[in-house]
């Protein structure tokens, strides 16, 4: 049975870009949940560490007041 990682944050040193994933199964979908350069500048050195709590929080609200509620 899979086991979802923590949430992941990722940053780009070069462009200040950030993005904090929350992986659904232990299978990482590239691009997606992980990112091997910035969507942003191009750049191949990324940070990815463990989101803290408020990253984790600001995540969700941003996700729940900009996807279409039906």
């Amino acid at each position: 049975m899979p086991i979802p990682p923590r949430p992941l944050t990722t940053i780009c040193q070069n462009c200040g870009w950030r993005y904090t994933s929350f992986p659904a199964s232990d299978a990482l979908k590239i691009n997606v949940d992980v990112f091997c350069c910035c969507p942003s500048c191009q750049h191949t050195e990324l940070e990815i560490r463990s989101a803290s709590r408020t990253e984790i929080m600001r995540e969700r609200l941003s996700q729940f007041f900009i996807w279409p509620r039906f």
